[in-house]
């Protein structure tokens, strides 16, 4: 108990600073926002979208770490290569189909706005696809690292996956509503 208490707390310090920073990065958003109102439909989604894959991608990896499945390098391991795989292509194919049911969803909950799903489409899955490829990356590299360094991924991965996916995504679904917009 003493180890997963010393091992999360400053992390999960660190993340709560993360969190005030990516509101506070959503907070200038509000022009982008309301540009396209579809986007406050999309955000929560995106964001619970970005925490599933790269925390069962974490999961997955320090379960291989714990059973010495891959070794704690950046080596080539199938397995490393095959998780990695299944993130990308989970994330690109979530932000497509996340894109077309925030389109939907915005045409149900009554607003009469102009957005157009190509739109909403293009923004979810170039903000999911480029967070996606940041956050596993990330995800990678964070879990070699504390397992290296003689920690437990499972007490530093999740939440700093979190509170760093928030961030990255916000900042990622900013960039493609400047892109698309």
């Amino acid at each position: 108990m003493k180890r997963v208490i010393k091992e999360s707390f400053p992390i999960l310090l660190l993340c709560t600073i993360g969190g005030v920073i990516a509101g506070l990065v959503l907070r200038n958003m509000e022009d982008e926002l309301v540009k396209i109102p579809g986007i406050l439909i999309l955000l929560p989604a995106i964001l619970g979208m970005r925490g599933n894959v790269s925390g069962a991608l974490g999961s997955r990896l320090a379960s291989t770490l714990h059973l010495g499945l891959i070794k704690p390098e950046l080596k080539g391991s199938k397995i490393l290569y095959e998780n990695y795989l299944a993130a990308m292509i989970l994330n690109i194919v979530m932000s497509f189909l996340l894109g077309i049911i925030a389109y939907y969803a915005y045409l149900l909950s009554g607003f009469r706005e102009p957005v157009s799903i190509i739109q909403l489409t293009l923004i979810s899955l170039v903000a999911g696809t480029l967070s996606g490829i940041i956050m596993t990356i990330f995800t990678i590299l964070l879990a070699i690292y504390t397992y290296s360094k003689g920690l437990d991924p499972d007490n530093v991965l999740m939440p700093s996956l979190s509170t760093v996916g928030d961030i990255i995504t916000v900042f990622c679904l900013l960039i493609s509503v400047k892109l698309i917009i």
